[in-house]
């Protein structure tokens, strides 16, 4: 538009100077021919004596004429020429230059009309060529505008110019529109149309960066749902994805009564509220002026989490646990307050869920405490740097060996030794114990193999299970290929499963457990009584041997009820046919109390400490060995009693 607009002035232009010039030379021209003939004009009765000098514009004014006998006379220019008989004369040259105009002006007129009517030519030229490429661009812009959903239609008499501004104005519209959805869509998230991950860290760093400058606290609670994984399990992801947007909706609405809202002018999100993935939600508290709200807020979200969702014709219930964490007091960046954060979520977790819980240094510690035992396992394992000892379960009757647990053990080559009890959660929360229980049933059947081979066939040996492993090994499949690998037969083994496991155990793992008992392999219910005891436990599931926990037995020779509970758990179990092992023994009053009570097997360190596999081999296959060929175990002796005699010592 702007190149054809400098065409049409252009053309202009020169059509000015064309004519211009084609007058100046046709005035020159006309004026030569009339001074051709001089005498055609009156003669001025003066002489050339009283000629004037002429000025400078005056003597410009006759060189732009081509004149060279230009005088000036009477304060008036005149021309002098000489005549036949040689005489001068002066003629005044205002009607001379008057008759040379008035003879140009038929043709400079035609002149001037052929120039306009040029002009008018190219002026339509241009605009019939404007018009075609306009014709083009609205037609495009509107079929543009026409594609993004702009209903762009003009009346006929509509001129190009204005529709194709009406179609840019249009395409403006939905261009704005567009850079806001296309924010909205980089920064929400998905499922819930909260703020995702990535934006809601952008945000806090910013809200951050400004609260330093003033001085000002910061909050953010760290929002995890309690057995969501459950949910998702039992009614399918379609329903868990449905539990989260509702668990949004809720937030948001906190968020607004609370006042604790903050929008972008170019976005419609809640910038304070977030999505960070699965069942985790952020909500960021600009002013922790006042920590009490902080608290207040935390507590709302766990009153309206526990509220019943309902989905169709179903109605669950669910918790949360809140983690919080200050800024600058917590951490002091935005990826490090959501991880403070997280920390002390997990520490409301531990302590029994749908609590908050706000973060402290200590918490800090255990969390780098956790990550360094990680990495170390991992290390570790790749390096082949566990043992495994074992501890004899024998029978009061004789105490021949019924079997051996199996008991992993790491030495550290800086801390030295690492208690099960730190390691074993760590390795469960990281899923690091399948890694580790493979090797542990791997080992434990290669030393049975060891132990069946040298004449112990009637000793089993057992390994504990996770409930990690539970869910996500093939038990069957799993178990039977490691026995087969190491030769050994199934009724060597036995697999202790916690009580707690039990409980959530599916019925596909009920199922593979039922399997290997009919291959011959031992179940047992490990820590009996501290979990969530019920009798169809007992009554639905596969198990052989109940181990009543050593919480029981320390307390059974000081409470009378803890005594009572033994000895109804020895009359169920006789009556179901289970066989009862009682854990933990390390007095002699404990072992007469069992014995008198019917309990026949036992485990503790008054019978032995977890021995090494040397140690065992020295005490059972060097020293009984005649006891070993006849009854194919060992006897394993505990200290002098008054129920044992030392007959058996």
């Amino acid at each position: 538009m702007k190149k054809l607009a400098v065409k049409l002035f252009n053309t202009f232009i020169t059509s000015l100077l064309l004519i211009g010039v084609a007058s100046y030379i046709l005035f020159v021209t006309g004026l030569a021919k009339e001074l051709e003939h001089p005498n055609k004009y009156p003669v001025l009765n003066v002489s050339l004596e009283s000629k004037q000098q002429l000025s400078s514009v005056e003597q410009l004014y006759a060189d732009a004429l081509l004149l060279s006998n230009i005088t000036k006379v009477n304060n008036s220019l005149a021309y002098y020429y000489a005549n036949g008989a040689g005489n001068q004369q002066v003629i005044a040259l205002k009607p001379i230059l008057f008759k040379t105009f008035v003879s140009i002006i038929l043709p400079l007129t035609a002149l001037i009309a052929v120039a306009a009517l040029m002009f008018i030519i190219a002026g339509t030229y241009h605009r019939a060529k404007l018009n075609i490429m306009m014709g083009s661009l609205v037609s495009k812009a509107e079929k543009t505008a026409d594609v993004f959903g702009k209903d762009l239609t003009p009346d006929d008499g509509t001129s190009p110019l204005i529709r194709i501004n009406m179609a840019l104005d249009g395409l403006s519209s939905f261009a704005h529109e567009y850079h806001i959805r296309s924010i909205n869509n980089a920064h929400r998230d998905r499922l819930t149309g909260l703020v995702n991950r990535h934006r809601f860290l952008e945000h806090i760093s910013e809200r951050l960066n400004e609260n330093e400058q003033q001085q000002q606290k910061s909050g953010l609670l760290f929002i995890d749902l309690d057995g969501f994984k459950q949910v998702n399990d039992s009614f399918g992801h379609s329903f868990g994805d449905e539990v989260l947007i509702q668990v949004a909706e809720r937030l948001a609405t906190i968020v607004r009564i609370e006042k604790l809202s903050h929008h972008k002018a170019d976005s419609d999100l809640e910038y304070n509220l977030a999505r960070l993935g699965g069942d985790e939600f952020t909500l960021f508290i600009e002013d922790f002026s006042d920590s009490a709200k902080m608290v207040d807020v935390a507590k709302n979200v766990l009153k309206e989490i526990e509220k019943d969702f309902v989905l169709g014709n179903k109605e669950i219930k669910i918790s949360a646990s809140i983690g919080i964490a200050v800024y600058p007091d917590s951490a002091n960046s935005p990826e490090a307050l959501v991880q403070m954060a997280d920390v002390a979520m997990y520490r409301a977790k531990k302590e029994g869920r749908g609590i908050y819980r706000i973060y402290s240094p200590e918490m800090g510690s255990n969390i780098r405490r956790y990550h360094y035992l990680l990495e170390e396992m991992r290390i570790a394992l790749d390096t082949n740097s566990f043992s495994l000892s074992f501890q004899p379960i024998i029978n009061v009757e004789g105490s021949a060996i019924s079997y051996f647990e199996a008991l992993v053990r790491w030495h550290h080559p800086a801390e030295g030794s690492i208690a099960p009890t730190e390691f074993i959660p760590v390795a469960e929360n990281s899923n690091l114990i399948l890694k580790l229980g493979d090797w542990i049933l791997d080992e434990a059947c290669r030393q049975m193999a060891v132990w069946y081979n040298a004449g112990m066939s009637k000793t089993r040996i057992s390994v504990n299970l996770s409930g990690v492993q539970l869910k996500h090994r093939s038990l069957y499949q799993w178990v039977m290929a490691t026995l087969n690998k190491f030769g050994v037969p199934p009724s060597s083994l036995m697999l202790e499963i916690t009580e707690s496991s039990f409980i959530d155990l599916s019925d596909n793992t009920v199922d593979e457990l039922n399997r290997l008992r009919k291959e011959g392999i031992l179940v047992a219910i490990d820590d009996f009584g501290t979990g969530f005891s019920s009798l169809s436990l007992l009554a639905n599931l596969p198990v052989d041997v109940l181990k009543i926990d050593k919480l029981f037995v320390s307390q059974a020779t000081k409470n009378i009820k803890y005594h009572k509970i033994i000895n109804s758990i020895a009359d169920l179990s006789q009556q179901l046919d289970l066989k009862v092992v009682a854990e933990g023994i390390e007095e002699i009053e404990q072992l007469e109390l069992l014995k008198s009570l019917g309990i026949n097997y036992i485990q503790g360190f008054l019978i032995s400490r977890p021995e090494t596999s040397a140690n065992i081999g020295d005490k059972v296959l060097k020293q009984n060995t005649s006891h070993l060929s006849v009854t194919g175990t060992g006897v394993w002796p505990p200290q002098r009693s008054r129920v044992i005699s030392s007959a058996v010592t």
